[in-house]
Order: structure tokens, then sequence, then C-alpha cells
């Protein structure tokens, strides 16, 4: 064959690979894009003060009703929506992270609950193993602008070292070059084999950190804080996970539960109904901080815990069912501004 023509052949054979599906599994590198947009009225955003809260809450398996079978209905939808609503209200962050969030329209049922609705919203669509849309996807609401909302999805990573789902990443501008960067992240189950779940969530820590290191060398005028919120499955003051490896990527970092009693950090109580789901109290819901955040201008204040909202005595009922939201409790953070 001769020499251009089989420089041709090469070439296209390395197009057609780029299509394909499996096509960054030879790079093994998470995918990045922005995510897809649900709200975007900018103009009923509200500036940043010298105060900003930023909540996160796992609202186990909200979802928008339709089609999913008798256990999921639209009844159940709603009034998942309305009682998880009603406690985002007494919470009243200007910035909230979910995990657990089925779609768009699953996103749209919480906040059109909402008596004051968010203006800015957004939500991944990651995908499971076989390509299928996955329910378990994370969102944000906001009343203060957002800039560069990003998912970073892992369906690209090979399959033997890929994470479920991904990260949702946003950037807060705080004032003359100084920039908040977000990520909301749910971290994978202690379902399975323990070994590997510990390593995917390391993986998915190792993922964000480097996407920290770059965004700020890409942005050097800018001073930066940085937190890393939402549901890690992970609580290193509990005896059954102090040697666990899972958050050692932020290891440098400020975790804003480590020492606090379990009475003010527990996050997903203890439940009851089923001798064979009966576990000690844990902090799962974790906020990590950067260096920065506990100097001034701006100080993250004592992480709070929102006790509301656990059907504590009968671990099976569902969600939207006698007042349950969620197996997690809220958490959110306040950051001041220091004058």
């Amino acid at each position: 064959m001769h020499k251009l023509s089989r420089i041709m052949v090469v070439a296209v054979a390395c197009v057609m690979l780029l299509r394909s599906a499996d096509a960054f599994w030879w790079f093994n590198r998470p995918r990045i894009a922005p995510a897809e947009q649900v709200y975007a009225r900018t103009n009923e955003t509200v500036a940043v003060t010298d105060r900003l809260r930023v909540a996160t809450y796992n609202l186990e398996h909200l979802n928008d009703g339709i089609n999913d079978g008798p256990t999921n209905t639209l009844e159940l939808a709603r009034a998942h929506a309305q009682a998880a609503a009603a406690i985002l209200e007494r919470i009243n962050p200007d910035v909230v992270f979910f995990q657990e969030v089925e779609n768009e329209d699953a996103l749209r049922l919480i906040n059109n609950t909402l008596r004051r609705p968010y203006p800015l919203g957004f939500i991944t669509r990651y995908q499971d193993k076989t390509g299928r849309p996955d329910p378990l996807n994370i969102a944000v609401l906001s009343r203060i602008p957002l800039a560069q909302v990003r998912t970073i999805a892992f369906d690209t990573l090979s399959r033997s070292s890929r994470p479920p789902r991904g990260v949702l990443a946003a950037t807060v501008d705080l004032g003359p070059d100084r920039k908040l960067l977000l990520y909301g992240v749910h971290l994978k189950s202690n379902f399975g084999n323990k070994e590997r779940n510990q390593a995917q969530r390391v993986k998915t820590m190792e993922i964000v950190r480097a996407d920290v290191q770059q965004v700020l060398a890409r942005n050097p005028q800018s001073q930066w804080e940085v937190a890393v919120a939402g549901d890690m499955n992970v609580d290193p003051d509990n005896e059954e996970f102090r040697e666990d490896p899972s958050l050692t990527p932020f290891r440098d970092w400020i975790d804003l539960w480590r020492g606090r009693p379990i009475g003010e950090r527990a996050t997903c109580p203890t439940r009851y109904g089923d001798p064979s789901l009966v576990f000690p109290p844990a902090s799962f819901d974790r906020v990590l901080v950067s260096p920065e955040l506990v100097e001034e201008p701006w100080v993250a204040l004592p992480l709070t815990a929102l006790p509301m909202g656990v059907n504590t005595n009968l671990v099976a009922v569902l969600p939207g069912q006698d007042g349950h939201v969620s197996d997690h409790y809220p958490v959110y953070l306040d950051l001041r501004r220091e004058p």
C-alpha cells in the first residue's frame, strides 16, 4: 500500500474511534460540559452581600412522578416536593445543591412549590453503566448570579475505574478580584464491595481536586475561596470509617464536621423497622473548605444540620409519605465577609 494511502487509512480510523462511545476511555479523563440550565431568570437574581448561605440536601430519589411505577406516583412526587420545600424555606439558602434529583421536571417540581422560587437552576444529565439516564442527578438552585456552571461527568472514564455519577461546579463573584468556587458532589455509597467503594470515592475526590487546581491556575488574577459540599457517604469520626481513605485528596483542607459531637453533626440518623438496616448515626453530608475560608475577608462559620424530614421509626416509608422527605438531613453553611 502506498505510504500516503496508509496514512489516510490511519487518519480515518482515528476519526471513527473519536466518534465512538468509547473514545474518551483511551484518555481516561472526565467529560466537562455546561450543566443543563432549567431556570435562567437572571433579572431576578440578587447581589452577594456580606453573608452567603450555601446548603446541600440529598432528597432521596426526588422524581417527576411520571411513568415510574406504583411507588413513584405524581401524588407522591408532589407530596415529596412540598415537604422538601417547606424544610428548604426554613433554611432559606442563597445557593442549594441537591443530590438524587431525577431530571429537570423533578427540579421544577420542588422549585415551583416554593413560595419564592429560585431564579437560577441547573442539573446534570448522568448516565448509568448501560448508557441509560441516571435518576440520581445533582442539581443547584440559586438566588445569586452563578457563572461557569459545569458538569464533570464520569461516563468517559474506563469502566475499571469509573465512579458513579459525577460533579456539579459553579463560580460566584464575591467582589473585586475575589471568587468562590463551589462543587456539589455525591460519592459512591457503602453498598457493595468496600474496597471498590472507597477507590471510587477517592477517584471522584482526586478529580475534584485536580479541577480546583486547573481553575485556579487558569485564573491567577483572582483570589479564590473553594468549598466542596454534598453526600460523601463517609464519616471519618465514625469508628467504621476511621481508616477510610475517601477524603484523602483533601487532607490539607478543613472538614467542617471533624471533631464535632455526633449530636450536632448527624445528617443520617438511625432508622428502625428493619434490623438489617439499623446503622449508627453518621455525618455523610459534609462540607470541605479551602484554608482561605477560615481567614479574612471571607470566613466559614460552623456547619449546621437541620434535623427534620426523616421518619426514623419506619425505614420502609417512601419519600412523600407521612412527612418523610429523605433519609438525610439538610446541611447549610454561612460564609461571612469580615469588615
